[in-house]
């Protein structure tokens, strides 16, 4: 009886581990503060609802292009599941897997749904770049 629920319990362990890793890749994690919108550099958030294959696609397709795009763009979550995420969502109108694309100055430039294919996002996020300037 011990080792069944010995089992158990690692079986679950190993599908949260593998779950975590999907979701939060094996980079830095996005981060949430969205007190850094309006501070001098265009921003893309994100909004996501924990343990959604929508918004957990969107993440993990902004975290493979975000190296190339980090030192010019903040990446950031709207954590559905919080008070300010939720907030910040309701203010854009932002459902899970949905972005809004924000100027230097906290402008919206543009609410759209993250591009399936990363090459599709790549380019996306370049001519988003040069709108905002």
């Amino acid at each position: 009886m011990v080792k069944v629920i010995v089992v158990t319990i690692l079986s679950i362990v190993a599908v949260l581990v593998v779950g975590y890793v999907f979701v939060m890749g094996n980079g830095k994690p996005i981060g949430t503060d969205i007190s850094v919108i309006g501070q001098g550099r265009p921003a893309i958030v994100l909004a996501y609802e924990n343990y959604s294959p929508i918004g957990g696609d969107a993440l993990s397709l902004l975290r493979n292009v975000r190296e190339r795009f980090d030192s010019r763009l903040d990446f950031i979550v709207a954590d559905l599941g919080t008070p300010q995420g939720s907030d910040f969502a309701k203010r854009y109108q932002l459902t899970d897997g949905v972005a809004v694309f924000l100027k230097p100055d906290g402008q919206a430039l543009q609410v759209t749904r993250i591009p399936s294919q990363e090459s599709e996002l790549g380019l996306m996020l370049e001519a988003m770049l040069a709108a905002a300037q």
